[in-house]
């Protein structure tokens, strides 16, 4: 097609679909988009290949087990490209580094997807249908398909367009669960045997704890109402990039250091229980407050725990460096009064 014919063909259509023309009712609306939307993929993407409502660009299968609908929670990494092919989204590394968007304190790995009726698009659904754990598809999800509705077949989908982009997604499919909670403690408790050789987990939580402190038979009991200082570092265990110390030369090592911090031992609040101890006069995430209520004077201890008790299905969205349901792990040692 003409280049100068392609662009006019596009405009006009993108104008009587975003608001030029006038719409006269919810089916020419619907129409339009699908007639721009079918004109945009003919000049970009002629040799796509329709399936269930949306149109597979590339599929590299993987070997692993087949994506199942009926589990309701997939690990996946996926970037998101809109129709001008601005990314969006990118949780996938290499996608980072090939942008220039690289930051080497970022998370970029597993992202966990709610997938299934109800929980996610019938497009991602759609997607995901036959892949296999370590293929790679990229697909193009209509607007139309971007909805968490189910209908019998893409015809009834189209008539009920929504107010979302289309959107080109590159899906690597990792792994699926349908308790994540059981599924995160698996990957600690392994965690913590490679690493420390411990197995079990505190008695007042999910807690996989090691001290590295030799304090005889009978330790020492922490007072309550008391205040210690501490060192610590607290990092991902997906990657072991330190999100947070205050401990100077560790910030500067995973490139973390902020001139306007100050680093030097911080005092924590002892409690008789977890959720009453304070450092730095704050409150802490529920599973960091286990690990320190059971260290004793002078100790260093390493600890990590789940999700559920640190950072949430939120993780820490002001930095970008704890993902949502991560786990953590602490290193934490007791030096004297600075």
């Amino acid at each position: 097609m003409n280049h100068i014919l392609r662009n006019v063909l596009l405009t006009a259509l993108a104008a009587c679909t975003f608001g030029s023309c006038k719409k006269t009712t919810d089916d020419e609306t619907a129409a339009a988009a699908q007639r721009y939307f079918e004109a945009w993929r003919t000049i970009h993407y002629p040799n796509a290949v329709e399936k269930d409502g949306i149109y597979i660009i590339e599929d590299k299968a993987g070997t692993g087990m087949e994506w199942r609908e009926n589990l309701p929670i997939t690990f996946l990494t996926y970037t998101m490209r809109n129709q001008d092919g601005t990314v969006s989204y990118n949780s996938d590394e290499a996608w980072a580094r090939q942008l220039g968007t690289w930051n080497r304190t970022h998370y970029y790995g597993p992202q966990v997807a709610m997938t299934g009726e109800g929980l996610s698009y019938a497009g991602l659904d759609a997607l995901l249908d036959g892949m296999r754990q370590g293929g790679t598809r990229t697909a193009i999800v209509p607007s139309w398909m971007m909805t968490y509705d189910r209908y019998d077949d893409p015809e009834e989908y189209m008539k009920h367009t929504t107010e979302a982009s289309t959107t080109i997604y590159t899906i690597k499919f990792l792994d699926q669960t349908d308790n994540l909670q059981d599924y995160e403690f698996r990957e600690m408790k392994a965690y913590a045997k490679e690493h420390w050789n411990v197995t079990d987990t505190l008695s007042t939580a999910a807690v996989f704890f090691k001290s590295h402190s030799d304090l005889g038979k009978e330790p020492e009991a922490m007072p309550n109402d008391t205040t210690v200082y501490i060192n610590y570092i607290g990092r991902r265990i997906s990657d072991g990039q330190v999100f947070d110390t205050n401990i100077a030369d560790t910030a500067k090592f995973y490139h973390i250091y902020n001139a306007s911090k100050t680093y030097e031992p911080i005092s924590v609040s002892w409690a008789e229980k977890p959720a009453d101890i304070k450092m730095d006069g704050s409150s802490v995430v529920s599973g960091f407050g286990h690990g320190l209520a059971a260290m004793h004077p002078g100790e260093s201890a390493s600890f990590v725990f789940g999700y559920d008790l640190g950072y949430g299905s939120s993780g820490s969205k002001d930095t970008n460096m704890i993902p949502p349901y991560a786990a953590l792990r602490f290193d934490v040692q007791m030096v004297p009064e600075p």
